[in-house]
């Protein structure tokens, strides 16, 4: 009894402090109800989920805006601008390339192609998390990239176009030169163009600066300025020298809180202005020290200073208590986004790493809510944690009756990964490495979708050789951050609160090793509604890799 108690009181203490963390309080008690919300996007297109472009592609770091279709006026599309992750050795790649979508259906992603490369002397630049501005005088609307070219005298760099999808020229190169630019930006840029004209710029890496631009130029500082210093590091604060009285923040109790990293991203929201970028977790914080959070403050002005608002996403997935401490629940590695507001919803846009070179594009909903009294009489934005999901745009959950790549799992633990590709005739990217105890989920299934006929759920895996089994559970949307039970023997037999477990496929040494479809009943699915996962939990009595895991997807007949 004692021992359980303990257990009990310990997993209380850590929920306390996840809440603290990332929870009502300190959002002001914003939840994300998804019974309420309507995406726009196609319940029979062949592709669903997170991430939401085509997953041979790797578009980190996105900034999304919603532009005119210069091709259809009067027509609105989404435009996410970010690094290319081609070089797979390293980060980034040669190019920038954009994607957009229809307002109207958030589901149709086209690639515009390449708007941009820095070629100098023959050779082309690595090219890292960009941002776009519009400038709209008389009537002609003008788009700045900000390509964050990092080669030598060119991290200012500026290009210019009369569309969103390019070809962007580069136009501050210093006077006779083509290799070096001029301005004071550096890596990572964000520039943003307030209803007045005015043109602010912020940048750094785990330096965060800010300043006015000119806006003749969009690229120098204005006359008579000088670029300042904007939120502090992890470093900056934890030093024994750290006044907050020298960063452009609130002087309150969350100077320490900020812990700026990289991504510095800019947008309106209301009558404030929110500074969203990658937060350095803290070591006192149940998640440690870490790059996985996107974060934000809030201010009158887009000159700040800035208050503490809290944090928007944890890219490396769930916090759950596991008695000593706790599990996450997807790969840690940098995210990079920003907000949007599309058709009355708001989303959160970041990206996730499969591997350190090869990460994907994702997006949830949030919601966003702010005062129009100034700060300094309590207004504040409010901002709701995102839960990583399989979703994307799918808001109300994913079609269960299409087949569904492994690749968009969003709970994976364990040593298992993910394996990228990248030719374009690329469907699913297999779960690998899976050995006992790896648990691999899907969240979530809208099993509000009505289907007549007999139930059945197919699943794509490939046995490598080993006897073991594959136990498969739902889970409801509101086990989220709910620890696995295990029995006496350290056997799974819950994936969180309210699971339930569906059926087990059994896997002998001498099955082939090809992919194979497996096939379980499932008629019990007709008694369910709203939103579940689909989670898989791998077992076997000696070590070694099980099985890889490609696709799945309940049927119908």
């Amino acid at each position: 009894m004692l021992s359980c108690l303990r257990k009990i009181i310990s997993i209380l203490m850590i929920s306390a402090m996840l809440l603290s963390l990332f929870g009502c309080a300190r959002n002001g008690g914003i939840t994300m109800d998804k019974s309420n919300l309507e995406a726009v996007v196609d319940y029979d297109a062949e592709y669903q989920g997170n991430p939401y472009m085509p997953l041979w592609e790797y578009i980190p770091d996105g900034e999304p805006y919603v532009f005119e279709d210069p091709d259809n006026p009067g027509k609105y599309r989404v435009y996410v601008y970010g690094s290319h992750d081609m070089l797979k050795t390293e980060y980034c790649g040669k190019d920038l390339v954009v994607w957009s979508a229809p307002v109207e259906d958030l589901s149709d992603w086209r690639k515009d192609g390449v708007i941009f490369e820095s070629i100098v002397n023959g050779s082309a630049d690595t090219l890292y998390a960009p941002d776009v501005a519009l400038v709209e005088k008389n009537g002609v609307k003008t788009y700045y990239l900000y390509p964050n070219n990092q080669a030598w005298g060119r991290g200012s760099m500026v290009c210019k176009a009369d569309r969103p999808d390019g070809p962007f020229e580069v136009v501050n190169w210093k006077f006779k030169s083509t290799t070096e630019t001029e301005g004071p930006l550096g890596f990572d840029p964000a520039v943003f163009v307030d209803d007045d004209g005015a043109v602010y710029g912020y940048w750094g890496f785990t330096d965060s600066w800010w300043g006015r631009l000119d806006s003749e130029n969009m690229s120098t500082l204005a006359y008579g300025t000088a670029a300042k210093h904007n939120i502090p590091s992890y470093d900056q604060m934890m030093a024994d020298d750290y006044n907050s009285e020298d960063f452009n923040i609130y002087q309150d109790k969350n100077t320490k809180n900020w812990g700026f990293f990289e991504a510095s991203s800019i947008r309106k929201v209301g009558n404030k202005y929110v500074f969203i970028y990658s937060r350095n977790g803290l070591e006192s914080e149940p998640t440690g020290k870490n790059y996985s959070q996107l974060a934000y403050g809030y201010s009158d002005s887009p000159a700040g200073p800035w208050k503490w608002g809290g944090i928007i996403v944890d890219a490396a997935g769930e916090v759950i208590p596991n008695g000593n401490g706790y599990d996450r629940t997807f790969a840690g590695g940098n995210t990079h986004g920003s907000i949007c507001e599309i058709n009355g919803q708001w989303y959160v846009f970041y990206h996730r790493n499969l591997h350190a070179y090869a990460r994907q594009s994702m997006v949830e909903p949030i919601s966003v809510e702010w005062d129009e009294k100034p700060i300094s009489e309590g207004g504040e934005v409010r901002i709701s944690m995102a839960e990583v999901t399989s979703n994307g745009f799918f808001i109300n959950g994913l079609n269960p009756y299409i087949r569904h790549s492994a690749g968009i799992a969003s709970y994976l633990t364990g040593d298992a990964t993910i394996t990228p590709a990248y030719d374009e005739t690329t469907t699913t990217l297999p779960i690998v490495n899976i050995t006992n105890g790896v648990i691999a989920g899907i969240k979530y299934f809208n099993f509000d979708i009505e289907k007549g006929g007999k139930k059945s759920l197919e699943v794509e895996l490939k046995p490598l050789g080993i006897t073991g089994t594959v136990d498969i559970y739902l889970r409801p949307d509101s086990a989220v951050n709910t620890p696995v039970e295990r029995d006496g023997d350290g056997n799974i037999i819950s994936v969180g609160k309210g699971s339930r477990k569906l059926g087990t496929i059994e896997l002998t040494k001498e099955m082939p090793q090809e992919v194979t479809t497996f096939t379980i009943p499932m008629d019990e699915i007709d008694k369910l509604g709203g939103q579940w996962g689909v989670f898989f939990v791998f077992g076997a009595k000696r070590y070694g890799i099980i099985c890889e895991l490609y696709s799945m997807r309940f049927v119908s007949e």
